[in-house]
């Protein structure tokens, strides 16, 4: 099935019209002049943006586009009009991640990165011989425990048996503690060597921070593995770990190491840079252009707002919905932004979101602060209990694509606060002192029905049931947030 190009806008490089994927989905100036040339003829005064999620590659992207046309126009009077922007993030990442996790040095230093914090933070997991610390346990043991779907996820912290440093907070004795700890854990074991370099593929190589890890005489030369740098990043490393433990920061104990190495030793790599871009271009797509730009080099989004402007002009009474999935409540917030300096004379019905993986000060300081600016928000996200089992790169990393995106993609952060994440919206602390995050709480109670938690009790009223237990199940008919939209759309 195809769909219309009177009900998509393919966006490419830089937000612009520029092709940036299959040239059978390519969208020009013309094909959005059609758009609202057929919104005329038919006096449509209805119309649905929908932003599916950015992380996606073109054809996840169009097919959601088609599904989500599929049910709005057969359910709804609206006129749906989905942004393609795809940037095949998750793809890149779930390769990136694999080709990390599968190489002896990566699964070395997270055993000993995993056995010396577990050790100081008094972590105890189940055994056949019932709980146990994570620092007595053998190499062995811990490499069947990280076979599992969601290795080390049911522990409890023993207080007992915490470095006094931890519980006291003497962070110069903390570092030197666990200096000594992973020194003594590599010094005892003969498979830490330059091998675990040298068995490195390329393309492994090139996603290791070297500075971290490795020393190279001089270019060129074979590179040699550092063990005063593995030292120096394995202790920064456990120190961020524990800290964010001792903060109530974490995301849970494996959650948090495979965070913390990730962004020592590997992250650059890994997709922050790529979620960076996602995130650019979901904003540049609304820029307003030079003056003298025209044809293909326009913003996509900039034109659709220009020609969403004449229209409702012309034709009073013209109403907004908008819908977005993941990434894509980041391009609403943007289009808000620039729909309110443009003082289009169109009104925003409904915004609803799905899983949103925008930052919390972003919705802030666009949506949450003009909320005269539309009739009605709703936002439709897991719980965290859901969110935390939804195992976004399976046996890898074991939580949901909000949790890793607040955890590994924004650059320079960690536990980065997320929208859709309910950790962040309950006023507990540590949580309960930014003034975004207060901002958004006040702004979720102005009315009841603003947050549905999935997953939703059989007897959820229409319009505020959703069952989705992983973040892509929001758009699939048979988790029926669709007809919840659908009946919002209607009511």
């Amino acid at each position: 099935m195809s769909l219309s190009k009177l009900n998509y806008i393919d966006v490419g490089a830089n937000g612009t019209f520029n092709p940036s994927g299959n040239p059978a989905y390519d969208s020009t100036p013309a094909d959005v002049d059609q758009i609202f040339a057929d919104l005329q003829q038919k006096n449509q005064k209805k119309i649905l943006l929908y932003f599916h999620g950015g992380l996606v590659g073109e054809e996840n992207a169009m097919a959601s586009a088609i599904l989500i046309t599929d049910q709005l126009t057969t359910g709804t009077d609206v006129h749906p009009i989905s942004f393609i922007w795809e940037t095949d993030l998750l793809e890149t990442i779930e390769q990136n991640l694999g080709n990390i996790a599968s190489t002896d040095f990566f699964k070395k230093l997270l055993e000993k990165i995993i056995k010396v914090a577990g050790s100081k933070l008094g972590i105890d997991v189940d055994s056949v011989v019932g709980k146990r610390g994570v620092g007595n346990l053998s190499d062995e043991e811990i490499r069947l425990e990280l076979q599992k779907e969601a290795p080390f996820d049911n522990y409890t912290i023993n207080s007992g048996t915490r470095s006094v440093n931890v519980t006291t907070g003497n962070d110069r004795y903390l570092t030197d503690e666990i200096e000594v700890s992973f020194e003594t854990e590599i010094g005892d074991d003969d498979e830490f060597n330059n091998q675990l370099i040298d068995r490195l593929t390329p393309l492994q190589l090139n996603l290791i921070n070297k500075d971290k890890v490795i020393n190279v005489p001089q270019p060129g030369a074979r590179s040699i593995l550092s063990l005063a740098k593995i030292i120096k990043s394995a202790v920064t490393i456990i120190f961020k770990v524990i800290k964010r433990f001792v903060n109530k920061r974490d995301h849970g104990f494996y959650p948090t190491v495979m965070e913390e190495i990730l962004r020592e030793i590997y992250v650059a790599d890994v997709g922050t840079a790529l979620w960076g871009f996602m995130k650019t271009k979901g904003e540049m797509m609304w820029l307003e252009d030079p003056a003298g730009t025209s044809g293909l080099n326009q913003h996509a989004g900039r034109y659709l707002l220009n020609g969403l402007k004449s229209y409702a002009d012309a034709n009073p009474g013209v109403t907004i919905d908008l819908v977005g999935h993941s990434a894509g409540a980041i391009a609403i917030c943007f289009f808000m932004r620039e729909y309110l300096n443009m003082g289009i004379n169109a009104r925003v019905r409904n915004i609803i979101f799905m899983a949103p993986a925008c930052r919390s000060d972003l919705f802030a300081g666009t949506i949450g602060s003009n909320r005269n600016s539309f009739d009605r928000f709703r936002m439709f996200t897991m719980s965290d209990f859901y969110e935390s089992q939804d195992r976004c790169v399976p046996l890898i990393y074991t939580r949901s694509l909000l949790y890793m995106i607040s955890g590994i993609l924004e650059k320079d952060e960690f536990d980065a606060y997320i929208l859709g994440m309910q950790r962040y919206l309950l006023k507990d602390p540590p949580y309960d002192t930014d003034p975004d995050l207060l901002a958004n709480i006040d702004f979720m109670a102005l009315a009841s029905d603003r947050i549905v938690y999935a997953v939703t009790d059989d007897n959820a009223l229409p319009g505020l049931q959703c069952t989705a237990k992983k973040h892509g199940d929001f758009h699939d008919k048979k988790f029926l947030t669709m007809d919840s939209i659908v009946y919002m759309l209607n009511h």
